[in-house]
Protein backbone atom coordinates (compact mmCIF):
# COMPACT_ATOMS: atom_id res chain seq x y z
CA UNK A 1 0.00 0.00 0.00
CA UNK A 2 1.51 3.30 -0.99
CA UNK A 3 0.35 6.62 0.67
CA UNK A 4 0.34 9.57 -0.47
CA UNK A 5 -1.15 13.21 0.89
CA UNK A 6 -3.32 15.39 -1.76
CA UNK A 7 -3.49 18.54 -0.41
CA UNK A 8 -6.60 17.81 1.77
CA UNK A 9 -7.41 14.29 0.41
CA UNK A 10 -4.95 11.60 1.20
CA UNK A 11 -5.00 8.77 -0.79
CA UNK A 12 -3.24 4.90 -0.37
CA UNK A 13 -3.27 2.50 -3.28
CA UNK A 14 -3.68 -1.45 -2.69
CA UNK A 15 -3.87 -3.78 -5.37
CA UNK A 16 -6.98 -2.62 -7.72
CA UNK A 17 -7.90 -0.07 -5.20
CA UNK A 18 -7.87 3.74 -4.51
CA UNK A 19 -8.58 3.97 -0.76
CA UNK A 20 -9.27 8.13 -0.48
CA UNK A 21 -10.10 10.03 2.45
CA UNK A 22 -11.67 13.65 2.23
CA UNK A 23 -12.71 15.55 4.84
CA UNK A 24 -15.65 17.49 2.60
CA UNK A 25 -16.68 16.04 -0.61
CA UNK A 26 -18.25 18.39 -3.73
CA UNK A 27 -19.31 16.77 -7.14
CA UNK A 28 -15.37 18.56 -8.03
CA UNK A 29 -13.83 16.76 -5.09
CA UNK A 30 -15.83 13.26 -5.94
CA UNK A 31 -14.61 14.13 -10.15
CA UNK A 32 -11.01 14.26 -9.13
CA UNK A 33 -11.31 11.51 -7.22
CA UNK A 34 -12.38 9.50 -10.32
CA UNK A 35 -10.09 11.01 -12.15
CA UNK A 36 -7.07 10.05 -9.68
CA UNK A 37 -8.54 7.01 -9.71
CA UNK A 38 -8.66 5.92 -13.68
CA UNK A 39 -4.77 7.58 -13.67
CA UNK A 40 -3.61 5.10 -11.19
CA UNK A 41 -4.76 2.59 -13.20
CA UNK A 42 -7.16 1.27 -10.58
CA UNK A 43 -10.79 -0.61 -11.08
CA UNK A 44 -12.22 0.83 -7.19
CA UNK A 45 -12.73 3.42 -5.79
CA UNK A 46 -13.41 3.44 -1.95
CA UNK A 47 -13.84 6.85 -0.99
CA UNK A 48 -13.86 7.65 2.81
CA UNK A 49 -15.54 10.93 3.91
CA UNK A 50 -16.66 13.40 6.73
CA UNK A 51 -18.81 15.33 5.00
CA UNK A 52 -21.34 14.86 2.04
CA UNK A 53 -21.45 11.12 2.03
CA UNK A 54 -25.19 10.81 0.92
CA UNK A 55 -24.80 13.40 -1.56
CA UNK A 56 -21.81 12.16 -2.96
CA UNK A 57 -23.60 8.78 -2.79
CA UNK A 58 -26.43 10.16 -5.32
CA UNK A 59 -23.52 11.63 -7.35
CA UNK A 60 -21.75 8.12 -7.65
CA UNK A 61 -24.79 5.98 -8.50
CA UNK A 62 -24.96 7.83 -12.02
CA UNK A 63 -21.56 6.60 -12.92
CA UNK A 64 -21.18 2.83 -14.62
CA UNK A 65 -18.98 0.01 -13.31
CA UNK A 66 -15.01 1.20 -13.75
CA UNK A 67 -13.76 2.24 -11.40
CA UNK A 68 -16.25 1.45 -9.14
CA UNK A 69 -17.25 3.94 -6.40
CA UNK A 70 -17.96 2.94 -3.01
CA UNK A 71 -18.76 6.06 -0.76
CA UNK A 72 -18.50 5.30 3.02
CA UNK A 73 -19.23 7.75 5.74
CA UNK A 74 -16.47 8.44 8.58
CA UNK A 75 -18.28 7.53 12.24
CA UNK A 76 -15.61 7.91 14.44
CA UNK A 77 -12.51 5.37 14.34
CA UNK A 78 -14.76 3.59 11.53
CA UNK A 79 -17.04 3.75 8.88
CA UNK A 80 -20.17 2.57 7.11
CA UNK A 81 -21.42 2.68 3.68
CA UNK A 82 -22.75 6.54 2.63
CA UNK A 83 -26.88 5.98 2.37
CA UNK A 84 -28.07 7.90 -0.87
CA UNK A 85 -29.40 11.19 -0.13
CA UNK A 86 -32.41 12.13 -2.71
CA UNK A 87 -32.41 14.89 -5.04
CA UNK A 88 -33.33 18.30 -3.64
CA UNK A 89 -36.96 19.33 -3.87
CA UNK A 90 -37.83 22.25 -6.04
CA UNK A 91 -39.60 25.19 -4.26
CA UNK A 92 -42.55 27.00 -5.75
CA UNK A 93 -42.32 30.66 -5.62
CA UNK A 94 -44.09 32.96 -3.37
CA UNK A 95 -47.71 33.49 -4.31
CA UNK A 96 -48.38 36.89 -6.11
CA UNK A 97 -45.28 37.68 -7.55
CA UNK A 98 -46.67 37.91 -10.86
CA UNK A 99 -46.61 41.57 -11.11
CA UNK A 100 -43.17 41.97 -10.38
CA UNK A 101 -42.13 39.05 -13.01
CA UNK A 102 -43.66 41.02 -15.61
CA UNK A 103 -42.36 44.10 -14.67
CA UNK A 104 -38.86 42.50 -14.31
CA UNK A 105 -39.41 40.80 -18.05
CA UNK A 106 -40.56 43.93 -19.39
CA UNK A 107 -36.99 45.43 -18.85
CA UNK A 108 -35.66 42.59 -21.12
CA UNK A 109 -34.38 40.82 -18.10
CA UNK A 110 -34.53 36.71 -17.82
CA UNK A 111 -36.68 35.95 -14.79
CA UNK A 112 -36.02 32.62 -13.27
CA UNK A 113 -36.68 30.55 -10.50
CA UNK A 114 -34.46 29.32 -7.74
CA UNK A 115 -34.40 27.71 -4.65
CA UNK A 116 -38.10 28.87 -4.29
CA UNK A 117 -36.80 32.79 -5.38
CA UNK A 118 -37.09 34.90 -8.11
CA UNK A 119 -34.37 36.16 -9.52
CA UNK A 120 -33.81 38.83 -12.64
CA UNK A 121 -30.19 38.30 -14.90
CA UNK A 122 -28.72 40.34 -17.67
CA UNK A 123 -26.82 38.04 -19.39
CA UNK A 124 -26.33 35.27 -17.11
CA UNK A 125 -25.94 37.86 -14.13
CA UNK A 126 -28.01 38.31 -11.31
CA UNK A 127 -29.11 41.95 -11.20
CA UNK A 128 -32.39 41.60 -8.90
CA UNK A 129 -34.44 38.90 -6.51
CA UNK A 130 -38.03 39.86 -5.63
CA UNK A 131 -38.23 39.42 -2.01
CA UNK A 132 -40.70 39.73 1.06
CA UNK A 133 -39.84 42.09 3.55
CA UNK A 134 -40.87 40.24 6.78
CA UNK A 135 -43.17 42.06 9.08
CA UNK A 136 -41.05 40.65 12.14
CA UNK A 137 -38.21 43.02 11.08
CA UNK A 138 -40.30 46.03 10.29
CA UNK A 139 -41.23 45.17 7.12
CA UNK A 140 -44.93 45.14 5.38
CA UNK A 141 -45.08 41.50 4.73
CA UNK A 142 -45.21 42.55 1.04
CA UNK A 143 -43.11 41.03 -1.84
CA UNK A 144 -40.62 43.77 -3.66
CA UNK A 145 -38.32 43.97 -6.41
CA UNK A 146 -34.39 44.63 -4.65
CA UNK A 147 -31.84 45.70 -6.97
CA UNK A 148 -28.42 44.84 -7.10
CA UNK A 149 -25.57 42.61 -7.94
CA UNK A 150 -25.67 39.90 -5.72
CA UNK A 151 -26.94 40.06 -2.00
CA UNK A 152 -24.04 42.52 -0.75
CA UNK A 153 -24.53 44.71 -3.65
CA UNK A 154 -28.66 44.39 -2.72
CA UNK A 155 -27.95 45.64 0.81
CA UNK A 156 -25.68 48.35 -0.41
CA UNK A 157 -27.86 49.63 -2.67
CA UNK A 158 -30.42 49.60 0.57
CA UNK A 159 -28.21 51.44 2.62
CA UNK A 160 -27.11 54.39 0.25
CA UNK A 161 -29.76 55.19 -2.08
CA UNK A 162 -32.42 53.88 0.34
CA UNK A 163 -34.64 56.94 -1.08
CA UNK A 164 -35.21 55.45 -4.22
CA UNK A 165 -37.69 53.82 -5.95
CA UNK A 166 -37.52 50.04 -7.12
CA UNK A 167 -37.40 51.34 -10.47
CA UNK A 168 -34.97 53.89 -10.05
CA UNK A 169 -32.89 51.61 -8.31
CA UNK A 170 -33.29 48.61 -10.79
CA UNK A 171 -32.17 51.23 -13.79
CA UNK A 172 -29.27 52.51 -12.21
CA UNK A 173 -28.11 49.01 -11.72
CA UNK A 174 -28.86 48.24 -15.54
CA UNK A 175 -27.00 50.92 -17.15
CA UNK A 176 -23.65 49.88 -14.78
CA UNK A 177 -23.93 46.11 -15.87
CA UNK A 178 -25.10 46.48 -18.96
CA UNK A 179 -22.22 49.36 -19.51
CA UNK A 180 -19.41 46.96 -18.70
CA UNK A 181 -21.29 43.32 -19.37
CA UNK A 182 -22.12 42.71 -23.29
CA UNK A 183 -21.33 40.88 -26.46
CA UNK A 184 -17.57 40.47 -27.19
CA UNK A 185 -16.52 42.72 -23.55
CA UNK A 186 -13.77 41.62 -21.68
CA UNK A 187 -11.36 42.62 -18.84
CA UNK A 188 -13.79 44.43 -16.50
CA UNK A 189 -14.51 42.40 -13.59
CA UNK A 190 -18.31 42.17 -14.30
CA UNK A 191 -17.31 40.38 -17.20
CA UNK A 192 -15.78 37.44 -14.97
CA UNK A 193 -18.74 36.55 -13.20
CA UNK A 194 -21.54 33.74 -13.75
CA UNK A 195 -19.56 32.67 -17.05
CA UNK A 196 -21.80 29.46 -17.16
CA UNK A 197 -25.03 31.45 -16.70
CA UNK A 198 -23.88 33.53 -19.43
CA UNK A 199 -23.09 30.95 -21.53
CA UNK A 200 -27.06 29.57 -20.93
CA UNK A 201 -28.02 32.76 -21.61
CA UNK A 202 -26.66 32.88 -24.96
CA UNK A 203 -27.64 29.84 -26.07
CA UNK A 204 -31.59 30.62 -24.94
CA UNK A 205 -31.67 33.35 -27.54
CA UNK A 206 -29.72 30.86 -30.31
CA UNK A 207 -31.14 26.94 -29.21
CA UNK A 208 -29.41 26.00 -32.68
CA UNK A 209 -25.97 26.53 -31.73
CA UNK A 210 -25.92 23.62 -29.38
CA UNK A 211 -28.36 21.50 -31.07
CA UNK A 212 -31.53 22.66 -29.95
CA UNK A 213 -35.30 23.42 -31.05
CA UNK A 214 -35.95 25.31 -27.79
CA UNK A 215 -34.25 26.02 -24.65
CA UNK A 216 -35.47 27.16 -21.09
CA UNK A 217 -33.79 27.37 -18.09
CA UNK A 218 -34.07 25.08 -15.03
CA UNK A 219 -32.58 24.94 -11.30
CA UNK A 220 -29.50 23.23 -10.95
CA UNK A 221 -28.84 20.72 -8.07
CA UNK A 222 -26.23 22.58 -6.91
CA UNK A 223 -27.08 26.33 -6.80
CA UNK A 224 -24.15 29.25 -6.39
CA UNK A 225 -23.61 30.65 -2.74
CA UNK A 226 -22.73 33.93 -4.57
CA UNK A 227 -22.38 35.41 -8.15
CA UNK A 228 -18.67 35.12 -7.08
CA UNK A 229 -19.03 31.55 -7.45
CA UNK A 230 -18.60 29.64 -10.46
CA UNK A 231 -21.25 26.80 -10.79
CA UNK A 232 -22.45 25.13 -14.14
CA UNK A 233 -26.34 25.87 -15.42
CA UNK A 234 -28.97 24.38 -16.52
CA UNK A 235 -31.80 24.26 -19.31
CA UNK A 236 -34.31 21.98 -20.86
CA UNK A 237 -35.77 21.64 -23.83
CA UNK A 238 -36.12 19.99 -27.32
CA UNK A 239 -33.83 18.68 -29.87
CA UNK A 240 -34.20 19.54 -33.71
CA UNK A 241 -35.81 16.48 -34.05
CA UNK A 242 -38.15 17.09 -31.20
CA UNK A 243 -36.40 14.95 -28.44
CA UNK A 244 -35.93 15.82 -24.72
CA UNK A 245 -32.50 16.88 -24.09
CA UNK A 246 -30.96 18.89 -20.86
CA UNK A 247 -28.50 20.62 -21.76
CA UNK A 248 -25.88 21.79 -18.87
CA UNK A 249 -23.68 24.64 -19.44
CA UNK A 250 -20.17 24.98 -17.36
CA UNK A 251 -17.22 27.72 -17.95
CA UNK A 252 -13.96 27.03 -16.07
CA UNK A 253 -15.88 23.85 -13.47
CA UNK A 254 -14.56 21.06 -15.65
CA UNK A 255 -14.81 18.11 -12.55
CA UNK A 256 -17.76 19.22 -11.38
CA UNK A 257 -19.78 19.76 -14.83
CA UNK A 258 -20.10 15.73 -15.20
CA UNK A 259 -21.77 15.10 -11.93
CA UNK A 260 -23.67 17.53 -11.93
CA UNK A 261 -24.91 17.39 -15.40
CA UNK A 262 -26.27 14.16 -14.43
CA UNK A 263 -27.66 14.87 -11.15
CA UNK A 264 -29.64 17.51 -13.21
CA UNK A 265 -31.06 14.93 -15.62
CA UNK A 266 -31.94 12.72 -13.10
CA UNK A 267 -33.96 15.78 -11.21
CA UNK A 268 -35.85 17.27 -15.26
CA UNK A 269 -35.92 14.49 -17.35
CA UNK A 270 -34.73 11.12 -16.40
CA UNK A 271 -33.49 9.47 -19.24
CA UNK A 272 -33.18 12.61 -21.45
CA UNK A 273 -29.73 13.22 -23.67
CA UNK A 274 -27.72 15.25 -21.64
CA UNK A 275 -25.67 17.64 -23.77
CA UNK A 276 -22.45 19.36 -21.90
CA UNK A 277 -21.97 22.33 -23.28
CA UNK A 278 -18.56 24.29 -22.62
CA UNK A 279 -16.76 27.19 -24.37
CA UNK A 280 -13.88 25.51 -26.15
CA UNK A 281 -10.95 26.55 -24.11
CA UNK A 282 -12.55 24.67 -21.55
CA UNK A 283 -12.95 21.27 -23.94
CA UNK A 284 -10.85 19.46 -21.71
CA UNK A 285 -9.63 15.77 -21.25
CA UNK A 286 -10.77 15.27 -17.62
CA UNK A 287 -14.53 16.46 -18.80
CA UNK A 288 -14.73 13.79 -21.74
CA UNK A 289 -13.20 10.96 -19.26
CA UNK A 290 -15.65 11.87 -16.91
CA UNK A 291 -18.01 11.68 -19.55
CA UNK A 292 -17.04 8.40 -20.62
CA UNK A 293 -17.44 6.85 -17.00
CA UNK A 294 -21.32 7.74 -17.00
CA UNK A 295 -23.43 5.09 -16.94
CA UNK A 296 -25.15 4.52 -20.03
CA UNK A 297 -28.23 3.01 -19.60
CA UNK A 298 -29.30 6.38 -17.53
CA UNK A 299 -29.22 8.46 -20.76
CA UNK A 300 -26.76 9.55 -23.68
CA UNK A 301 -24.34 11.82 -23.02
CA UNK A 302 -22.85 14.83 -25.28
CA UNK A 303 -19.94 17.29 -24.97
CA UNK A 304 -19.81 19.72 -26.96
CA UNK A 305 -18.11 23.63 -27.17
CA UNK A 306 -19.69 27.05 -27.84
CA UNK A 307 -17.77 30.11 -28.82
CA UNK A 308 -18.37 32.14 -25.71
CA UNK A 309 -20.05 35.61 -25.77
CA UNK A 310 -17.28 37.28 -24.02
CA UNK A 311 -14.01 37.75 -25.23
CA UNK A 312 -11.27 35.14 -24.91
Amino acid sequence: MQPRPLGVTSTALADDTNYMLQEQVSPASLGAAMLHTLRSGCRRLVLFVDEGGPVAARLAGFFSAEPAIEIRSVVGASSAPAQREPPPVVLPGPDAAAPLIGELADRGLEVLLEEGVWRAELLGLEVARIVRWPEETGGDGELHIEAGVGRFDRDATAAMHGGESAAEALDRVLSVVSAQRYEGAAGHPLCRLARSRWLRSSAMVHPGSVGADSLSPIESTFVADSVREERPAAALGTTTDGEAVVTVFGAGVPLELVPIGLDVRELHAPGALLRLVVPPRDQLTVTEQLARAAEPALGEVELVDLDPPWAS
